[in-house]
């Protein structure tokens, strides 16, 4: 795994950091690393969390006729580290009052089905379980809490495995313009209107 840290959240420099810094003085790739030895099938993924090409790189390694060691490196920035690269950023930038859009994850609990393999798949500590909304099911349903980094990787995982459709995701935008005010207070009126309908009509055909 090249994420440009050793041991992922520890952030101490090794030969192949490549984040400038005092005590770097050069930057070594794994890719010419693994190639110095003899390795010839090498094959670099440059977004870790794009599930299908990670997939297919596995895949290419494991079916290829090709004999000789096979290298798949993986190169992401650790997504922890990039939290803390980001942050203090985007607290500049909404002190400045400029526009900044922050994307989230989430579930929508009336289709979630209940049987939890994103969790299972996925592993990630923002996603769990809460109680299930519907008082006629039983089971408990996905949702994502506030710690998620919009990785999208959940998702990522339960489409790829054609599991469920219930992810959604959603751009939160800090110090938003006038037009963008006018057009989402437009959109709430129009939605808030039809669930309206929608809850009037279900509890006419309740009775």
């Amino acid at each position: 795994m090249d994420n440009g840290y050793s041991a992922a959240t520890g952030g101490q420099d090794i030969l192949s950091s490549r984040g400038a810094g005092p005590t770097r003085t050069a930057s070594l790739p794994i890719v010419a690393a693994v190639r110095g030895i003899g390795v010839k099938w090498i094959r670099s993924v440059s977004r870790t969390y794009d599930l299908k090409a990670m997939k297919q790189a596995l895949l290419e390694a494991l079916t290829s006729k090709e004999s000789g060691p096979k290298v798949v490196v993986a190169q992401s920035e650790c997504m922890l580290n990039k939290q803390r690269r980001t942050k203090p950023q985007v607290r500049q930038r909404l002190k400045a009052g400029e526009r900044v859009v922050v994307e989230k994850f989430g579930v929508d609990a009336q289709t979630c089905t209940g049987d939890h393999s994103c969790i299972r798949l996925s592993g990630c500590p923002s996603l769990t379980i809460k109680d299930n909304p519907d008082p006629l099911r039983r089971d408990p349903v996905a949702t994502v809490e506030s710690s998620c980094v919009a990785c999208g990787h959940c998702g990522e995982v339960s489409h790829a495995a054609v599991l469920c459709p219930s992810f959604y995701r959603i751009q939160w935008v800090r110090n938003a313009g006038w037009f963008e005010r006018q057009r989402n207070r437009l959109a709430n009126a129009i939605i808030g209107c039809v669930q309206r309908r929608l809850a009037a009509r279900e509890i006419r055909y309740a009775a």
